[in-house]
Protein backbone atom coordinates (compact mmCIF):
# COMPACT_ATOMS: atom_id res chain seq x y z
CA UNK A 1 0.00 0.00 0.00
CA UNK A 2 0.89 3.43 -0.81
CA UNK A 3 2.10 6.15 2.23
CA UNK A 4 -0.13 8.50 2.79
CA UNK A 5 1.94 11.32 1.29
CA UNK A 6 1.80 9.40 -1.56
CA UNK A 7 -1.32 9.18 -2.15
CA UNK A 8 -2.24 12.87 -1.72
CA UNK A 9 0.54 13.45 -4.21
CA UNK A 10 -1.27 11.36 -6.43
CA UNK A 11 -4.57 12.98 -5.56
CA UNK A 12 -2.58 15.73 -6.48
CA UNK A 13 -1.12 14.92 -9.95
CA UNK A 14 -4.71 13.76 -11.07
CA UNK A 15 -6.55 17.04 -10.67
CA UNK A 16 -3.38 18.57 -12.93
CA UNK A 17 -4.66 16.18 -15.46
CA UNK A 18 -8.11 16.38 -15.14
CA UNK A 19 -8.00 20.33 -15.39
CA UNK A 20 -5.15 20.03 -18.86
CA UNK A 21 -2.87 22.36 -17.18
CA UNK A 22 0.42 20.51 -18.69
CA UNK A 23 3.10 23.03 -17.44
CA UNK A 24 1.98 22.32 -13.71
CA UNK A 25 1.38 18.87 -14.20
CA UNK A 26 4.72 18.83 -15.70
CA UNK A 27 6.64 20.65 -12.91
CA UNK A 28 4.84 18.66 -10.05
CA UNK A 29 6.54 15.58 -11.50
CA UNK A 30 9.80 17.47 -11.93
CA UNK A 31 9.43 18.58 -7.82
CA UNK A 32 7.74 15.05 -6.82
CA UNK A 33 9.67 12.53 -8.66
CA UNK A 34 7.12 9.76 -6.82
CA UNK A 35 7.82 6.61 -8.64
CA UNK A 36 9.73 4.53 -10.25
CA UNK A 37 8.29 2.87 -13.21
CA UNK A 38 9.54 -1.44 -13.41
CA UNK A 39 8.44 -2.91 -16.32
CA UNK A 40 8.52 -6.74 -17.18
CA UNK A 41 7.96 -7.38 -20.46
CA UNK A 42 8.25 -10.47 -22.99
CA UNK A 43 11.22 -9.47 -25.55
CA UNK A 44 10.05 -6.52 -27.19
CA UNK A 45 10.05 -7.34 -31.36
CA UNK A 46 9.09 -4.67 -33.81
CA UNK A 47 8.13 -5.94 -37.48
CA UNK A 48 10.04 -3.34 -40.45
CA UNK A 49 8.76 -3.22 -43.71
CA UNK A 50 10.55 -1.76 -46.48
CA UNK A 51 9.38 0.69 -48.80
CA UNK A 52 10.99 -0.59 -51.75
CA UNK A 53 13.64 -2.81 -52.36
CA UNK A 54 16.34 -0.80 -52.41
CA UNK A 55 15.13 0.11 -48.87
CA UNK A 56 14.97 -3.47 -48.02
CA UNK A 57 18.79 -3.79 -49.30
CA UNK A 58 19.84 -0.38 -47.29
CA UNK A 59 18.00 -1.64 -43.98
CA UNK A 60 19.91 -5.40 -44.87
CA UNK A 61 23.21 -3.57 -44.44
CA UNK A 62 22.03 -1.91 -40.85
CA UNK A 63 23.97 0.76 -40.94
CA UNK A 64 21.98 3.55 -39.67
CA UNK A 65 18.55 4.45 -38.85
CA UNK A 66 16.86 8.12 -38.28
CA UNK A 67 13.87 7.50 -35.72
CA UNK A 68 11.15 10.08 -36.08
CA UNK A 69 8.85 10.85 -33.08
CA UNK A 70 6.08 12.87 -33.91
CA UNK A 71 4.88 15.71 -31.49
CA UNK A 72 1.30 15.54 -29.87
CA UNK A 73 1.18 11.96 -30.41
CA UNK A 74 0.06 10.00 -27.64
CA UNK A 75 1.73 6.71 -29.11
CA UNK A 76 5.43 8.41 -28.48
CA UNK A 77 5.15 8.16 -24.51
CA UNK A 78 8.23 7.89 -22.76
CA UNK A 79 8.07 4.02 -22.29
CA UNK A 80 7.04 3.29 -25.91
CA UNK A 81 10.50 6.00 -27.35
CA UNK A 82 12.02 3.73 -24.46
CA UNK A 83 11.17 0.66 -26.80
CA UNK A 84 11.36 1.70 -30.09
CA UNK A 85 15.12 3.18 -29.46
CA UNK A 86 15.80 -0.04 -27.42
CA UNK A 87 15.30 -2.25 -30.64
CA UNK A 88 16.91 0.69 -32.86
CA UNK A 89 19.80 0.60 -31.30
CA UNK A 90 20.14 -3.49 -31.02
CA UNK A 91 19.81 -3.50 -35.00
CA UNK A 92 21.94 -0.55 -35.88
CA UNK A 93 25.29 0.48 -35.82
CA UNK A 94 24.03 3.46 -35.43
CA UNK A 95 20.89 5.44 -34.26
CA UNK A 96 19.68 8.75 -34.83
CA UNK A 97 16.68 10.45 -34.18
CA UNK A 98 14.30 13.16 -35.50
CA UNK A 99 12.21 15.91 -33.95
CA UNK A 100 9.70 18.74 -35.10
CA UNK A 101 10.91 21.65 -35.89
CA UNK A 102 9.60 25.11 -34.92
CA UNK A 103 7.18 24.85 -38.27
CA UNK A 104 5.21 22.66 -35.89
CA UNK A 105 3.98 25.64 -34.43
CA UNK A 106 1.96 25.96 -37.86
CA UNK A 107 -0.35 23.13 -37.54
CA UNK A 108 -2.11 24.25 -34.18
CA UNK A 109 -1.90 27.85 -35.59
CA UNK A 110 -3.63 26.63 -38.67
CA UNK A 111 -6.49 24.82 -35.66
CA UNK A 112 -6.97 28.49 -34.14
CA UNK A 113 -4.37 28.45 -31.75
CA UNK A 114 -2.57 31.84 -30.96
CA UNK A 115 0.86 32.30 -32.59
CA UNK A 116 2.66 32.42 -29.71
CA UNK A 117 0.90 30.18 -27.64
CA UNK A 118 1.47 27.69 -30.69
CA UNK A 119 5.08 28.19 -30.43
CA UNK A 120 5.16 27.67 -26.76
CA UNK A 121 3.29 24.48 -27.07
CA UNK A 122 5.95 22.98 -29.60
CA UNK A 123 8.90 24.29 -27.83
CA UNK A 124 7.44 22.12 -25.00
CA UNK A 125 6.83 19.20 -26.59
CA UNK A 126 9.90 18.70 -28.35
CA UNK A 127 11.31 19.19 -24.84
CA UNK A 128 9.50 16.60 -23.44
CA UNK A 129 9.98 13.79 -26.65
CA UNK A 130 14.05 14.76 -26.64
CA UNK A 131 13.68 14.37 -23.12
CA UNK A 132 12.56 11.15 -23.15
CA UNK A 133 14.89 10.20 -26.35
CA UNK A 134 18.18 11.02 -24.38
CA UNK A 135 16.96 8.74 -21.70
CA UNK A 136 16.27 5.83 -23.96
CA UNK A 137 19.78 6.72 -26.04
CA UNK A 138 21.89 6.68 -22.68
CA UNK A 139 20.15 3.59 -21.05
CA UNK A 140 20.87 1.80 -24.28
CA UNK A 141 24.33 3.09 -25.46
CA UNK A 142 23.26 5.64 -27.97
CA UNK A 143 24.65 8.57 -28.67
CA UNK A 144 23.02 11.22 -27.32
CA UNK A 145 24.11 14.33 -29.59
CA UNK A 146 22.44 12.42 -32.50
CA UNK A 147 19.00 13.95 -31.75
CA UNK A 148 17.71 16.39 -33.93
CA UNK A 149 14.49 18.85 -35.29
CA UNK A 150 14.41 20.31 -38.42
CA UNK A 151 15.11 23.77 -37.26
CA UNK A 152 18.44 22.37 -36.61
CA UNK A 153 19.50 22.16 -40.32
CA UNK A 154 18.10 25.26 -41.46
CA UNK A 155 21.93 26.51 -42.62
CA UNK A 156 22.49 23.49 -43.69
CA UNK A 157 23.52 23.59 -47.53
CA UNK A 158 22.61 19.62 -47.73
CA UNK A 159 19.24 20.47 -46.35
CA UNK A 160 19.01 23.66 -48.09
CA UNK A 161 19.15 22.64 -51.81
CA UNK A 162 16.71 19.62 -51.06
CA UNK A 163 14.02 22.11 -49.23
CA UNK A 164 14.59 24.45 -52.51
CA UNK A 165 13.93 21.23 -54.54
CA UNK A 166 10.51 20.06 -52.55
CA UNK A 167 9.40 23.95 -52.71
CA UNK A 168 9.67 24.12 -56.86
CA UNK A 169 7.95 20.76 -56.87
CA UNK A 170 5.37 22.10 -54.72
CA UNK A 171 4.99 25.55 -56.46
CA UNK A 172 5.49 24.46 -60.35
CA UNK A 173 3.41 20.92 -59.99
CA UNK A 174 0.05 20.77 -59.04
CA UNK A 175 -0.36 16.93 -58.37
CA UNK A 176 2.63 17.49 -55.96
CA UNK A 177 0.83 20.14 -54.32
CA UNK A 178 -2.21 18.47 -53.93
CA UNK A 179 -0.48 15.12 -52.29
CA UNK A 180 1.62 17.50 -49.79
CA UNK A 181 -1.57 19.87 -49.08
CA UNK A 182 -3.81 16.03 -48.56
CA UNK A 183 -1.14 15.04 -45.99
CA UNK A 184 -1.70 18.39 -44.28
CA UNK A 185 -4.70 18.05 -44.17
CA UNK A 186 -5.18 14.91 -42.31
CA UNK A 187 -2.64 15.52 -39.79
CA UNK A 188 -4.61 19.01 -39.12
CA UNK A 189 -7.92 16.43 -38.83
CA UNK A 190 -5.88 14.08 -36.63
CA UNK A 191 -4.66 16.66 -34.21
CA UNK A 192 -8.28 18.49 -34.36
CA UNK A 193 -9.87 14.85 -33.45
CA UNK A 194 -7.15 14.58 -30.87
CA UNK A 195 -8.04 17.69 -28.51
CA UNK A 196 -11.95 17.53 -29.40
CA UNK A 197 -12.33 19.71 -31.50
CA UNK A 198 -14.77 19.84 -34.49
CA UNK A 199 -13.95 20.44 -37.92
CA UNK A 200 -17.20 21.40 -40.61
CA UNK A 201 -13.75 21.85 -43.10
CA UNK A 202 -10.49 22.77 -43.69
CA UNK A 203 -9.69 26.09 -46.17
CA UNK A 204 -7.01 26.73 -48.34
CA UNK A 205 -5.98 28.91 -45.90
CA UNK A 206 -5.35 26.35 -43.11
CA UNK A 207 -4.28 24.22 -45.48
CA UNK A 208 -1.60 26.49 -46.87
CA UNK A 209 -0.11 27.62 -43.32
CA UNK A 210 -0.18 23.71 -41.90
CA UNK A 211 1.79 22.66 -45.10
CA UNK A 212 5.07 24.04 -44.00
CA UNK A 213 5.57 21.26 -41.87
CA UNK A 214 5.45 18.49 -44.32
CA UNK A 215 7.96 20.80 -46.69
CA UNK A 216 10.07 21.05 -43.79
CA UNK A 217 10.03 16.91 -43.02
CA UNK A 218 10.71 16.00 -46.31
CA UNK A 219 14.40 16.66 -46.94
CA UNK A 220 14.86 14.08 -44.24
CA UNK A 221 12.69 11.81 -46.60
CA UNK A 222 14.43 12.05 -49.75
CA UNK A 223 18.11 12.85 -48.82
CA UNK A 224 18.83 12.39 -45.23
CA UNK A 225 22.18 11.13 -45.37
CA UNK A 226 24.06 13.75 -47.04
CA UNK A 227 22.25 15.94 -44.56
CA UNK A 228 23.33 14.13 -41.57
CA UNK A 229 26.63 12.95 -43.05
CA UNK A 230 26.28 9.18 -43.14
CA UNK A 231 26.82 6.69 -45.59
CA UNK A 232 23.25 5.75 -46.02
CA UNK A 233 19.75 5.55 -43.73
CA UNK A 234 16.60 4.59 -43.26
CA UNK A 235 13.90 6.82 -41.67
CA UNK A 236 11.87 4.84 -39.81
CA UNK A 237 8.09 5.66 -38.28
CA UNK A 238 5.50 3.53 -37.36
CA UNK A 239 3.15 3.73 -40.59
CA UNK A 240 3.00 4.44 -44.05
CA UNK A 241 3.53 7.91 -46.19
CA UNK A 242 1.36 8.04 -48.46
CA UNK A 243 3.66 11.31 -50.09
CA UNK A 244 6.41 8.98 -49.75
CA UNK A 245 4.37 6.22 -51.35
CA UNK A 246 3.86 8.16 -54.60
CA UNK A 247 7.55 9.82 -54.01
CA UNK A 248 8.93 5.89 -54.65
CA UNK A 249 6.70 5.37 -56.97
CA UNK A 250 8.10 8.45 -59.31
CA UNK A 251 4.67 10.29 -59.95
CA UNK A 252 6.79 13.35 -58.78
CA UNK A 253 9.84 14.95 -60.07
CA UNK A 254 11.13 15.27 -56.60
CA UNK A 255 13.68 11.65 -55.82
CA UNK A 256 14.70 9.50 -53.06
CA UNK A 257 18.11 9.30 -52.90
CA UNK A 258 19.88 5.74 -53.32
CA UNK A 259 21.32 5.91 -49.97
CA UNK A 260 17.85 6.77 -48.75
CA UNK A 261 15.43 4.57 -47.90
CA UNK A 262 11.96 4.42 -45.33
CA UNK A 263 11.00 1.56 -43.12
CA UNK A 264 7.36 1.18 -41.44
CA UNK A 265 8.47 -0.24 -37.89
CA UNK A 266 5.60 -1.34 -35.91
CA UNK A 267 5.86 -3.13 -32.19
CA UNK A 268 4.43 -6.74 -32.24
CA UNK A 269 4.91 -7.51 -28.67
CA UNK A 270 3.17 -5.46 -25.35
CA UNK A 271 4.20 -4.76 -22.09
CA UNK A 272 3.16 -7.99 -19.53
CA UNK A 273 2.83 -5.57 -17.02
CA UNK A 274 4.10 -2.53 -14.95
CA UNK A 275 4.53 -2.26 -10.98
CA UNK A 276 4.89 1.02 -9.62
CA UNK A 277 7.42 0.93 -6.58
CA UNK A 278 7.71 3.88 -4.73
CA UNK A 279 11.01 5.72 -4.11
CA UNK A 280 11.07 4.87 -0.63
CA UNK A 281 11.30 1.56 -1.51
Amino acid sequence: MLPAIRLVQLCQLFHLIFEGDDLKRDKFLEVNEMTEMVTERKPVDFTAESLTQNCREIFERRRHVLVGISPFNSRFSEDYIYRLIGWATAEFKSVSVLLAGHEAANLLEALGTPRGKAERKVRKEVSRNRRFAERALAAHGGDLKAIHTFSDFTENKAYQLMRQEVEHAFFEQPHFRHACLDMSREAMIGRARGIGLMMEEVSEDMLNLAVEYVIAELPFFIGAPDILEVEETLLAYHRPWKLGEKISNHEFSIRMRPNQGYLIVQETAQMLSETRITSEG
